[in-house]
């Protein structure tokens, strides 16, 4: 019996000493950074709201304990955690940066939660001294989505001289923009895909002479009235937004007007497939880029241009340090979209055939992607 009642009291504590080290509190990340599953952001969600009661003026554990709140609802779209979250914030700590730092992203949801600008505005007053990851990446957005240059350049050059933001990332952007033609304008969506080219642009002074146009962000009155008055295009007619499709045609509209004007010198990320659909007939891969041409051209030979003449690879070798989620994710890509070159090469350049293929081959092995993920890149590769 006693030997019985002893196993109970170690099974208890074994158990109790699991549920602890699960609900350890972490700092939530981007999923840019590291992503979790939905189970994951639970833990770190009821772990952070632990650490807010015990202290409720810990702005630390209420940014982390929004964050856990805000990606559960990546697998949940009817989760309201984070909501209720930023309601518990105004409750207590209403005149932090941390809670206007968190309404605004709560605000521009799609959801609603006040005004957004009012929010964004008293966070920017109250920047911390060390900024972290959100900070720059949530300002520098918001600054570029109102048309601000004149507060956005030096917050992404700081951003940038910051050390914070992928390399594998930067490094991938940096291709892309070395792949288009000079004066050229790149269109596309998402943080990975936009960001880092205003880093370079500001914190190295490169490519300049190419705009970055955010898709998303066409939608906003002040981001078009700053970007149709730098490209020098009169905006066309929009429709009054009822619907999705009013706002997906309005998208068109706009893009519609600016490749109006300058035609060739359009670029498509190719990793926006619902953004470039409308134009699909008329986009040739460049390489990393999609390029808009009314006319068929030889584009194999631009590609291979780029890889042999302006595409910075050595980095695919070797990694030196743990890498972002989407840096992992894009420097596999480089397989997927440079893959129908190695035929050719095969056929008329052996030398050139090895070499890319080992800077293709490193670029999917280096990473943590899982291994059936990373056997999924290789039997592109392999024409499987």
């Amino acid at each position: 019996m006693k030997q019985k009642r002893a196993i109970m009291v170690f099974a208890s504590l074994a158990f109790a000493v699991c549920t602890l080290a699960q609900t350890k509190a972490v700092r939530v990340e981007s999923p840019i950074v590291g992503e979790k599953d939905f189970v994951w952001y639970v833990e770190q969600k009821n772990a952070w709201k632990a650490l807010t009661q015990k202290d409720p003026t810990d702005e630390r554990a209420w940014l982390n304990y929004y964050h856990a709140a805000r990606y559960m609802a990546w697998y949940q779209e009817e989760d309201t955690t984070a909501r209720q979250v930023v309601r518990e914030m105004e409750a207590t700590i209403p005149d932090s940066y941390t809670f206007n730092l968190c309404a605004y992203r709560e605000s521009v949801s799609g959801k609603g939660y006040g005004d957004p600008k009012t929010y964004a505005e008293a966070a920017l007053k109250k920047l911390p001294d060390e900024m972290q990851f959100f900070d720059y990446d949530q300002w520098v957005c918001y600054l570029a989505m109102q048309g601000d240059e004149t507060r956005m350049r030096p917050l992404a050059k700081r951003y940038f001289d910051s050390g914070i933001y992928s390399e594998a990332v930067l490094r991938y952007s940096y291709n892309e923009l070395a792949g288009m033609e000079e004066g050229g304008i790149y269109i596309a969506n998402g943080d990975a895909a936009i960001i880092p080219k205003w880093l370079i642009q500001e914190g190295m002074g490169l490519h300049k002479d190419k705009t970055i146009v955010c898709a998303s962000f066409l939608m906003v009155k002040e981001y078009r009235d700053w970007l149709f008055k730098k490209l020098g295009i009169e905006q066309p007619a929009l429709k009054e937004p009822m619907s999705a499709e009013d706002y997906d045609s309005n998208e068109v509209a706009l893009i519609n007007a600016i490749i109006g004007k300058y035609g060739d010198k359009v670029y498509f990320s190719p990793l926006n497939a619902n953004t470039n659909n409308y134009w699909k007939d008329n986009l040739y891969n460049e390489g990393l880029m999609l390029k808009y041409s009314k006319k068929a051209y030889d584009n194999m030979a631009v590609k291979r241009r780029n890889v042999e003449e302006r595409y910075q690879m050595e980095y695919l070798l070797v990694s030196f340090r743990p890498e972002w989620t989407a840096g992992q994710r894009l420097t596999a890509n480089y397989a997927v979209l440079l893959a129908d070159l190695l035929p050719y090469y095969a056929q008329h350049d052996r030398q050139r055939y090895e070499w890319l293929m080992k800077r293709l081959v490193c670029g999917v092995t280096n990473t943590s992607l899982s291994e059936e993920k990373k056997q999924e890149y290789m039997n592109v590769l392999l024409g499987k």
